[in-house]
């Protein structure tokens, strides 16, 4: 074959497989959004959801509606705690966020949470 001709022929199969990619991605995007429709997701909040992620640097009413939730949710204040180590008085954990080193030994010593609820 010349040189021409398997130019041609690239061209043509890289055509071929761009009409193939986006046929594939019309098919996944009907199937993603049959399966949101079933599960009772709302598309926006799906494409919002993922829009965060993909693009972090673009501004949205969305994202800015979120923003605004965790300014909120920061100025609740201090949570009060629920756990007292029973070794030490002074530590003491609010059952959010990861478990102390206290917290776990206890449980693996077979201690329960309830215990050391204050």
């Amino acid at each position: 074959m010349s040189l021409d001709k398997l130019r041609k022929e690239k061209a043509k199969i890289e055509k071929a497989i761009s009409l193939q990619e986006a046929k594939d991605r019309k098919v996944a995007m009907a199937k993603v959004v049959a399966i949101a429709r079933d599960s009772g997701i709302d598309l926006a909040e799906l494409v919002s959801g993922t829009a965060r992620k993909a693009r972090a640097s673009v501004s949205t009413t969305k994202t800015t509606a979120v923003r605004k939730k965790k300014k909120v949710a920061a100025k609740r204040g201090k949570v009060p705690p629920k756990y007292r180590n029973p070794a030490d008085a002074d530590q003491t954990w609010t059952g959010r966020g990861k478990q102390p080193v206290w917290v776990r030994e206890h449980l693996e010593s077979g201690g329960t949470l309830e215990s050391i609820t204050i």
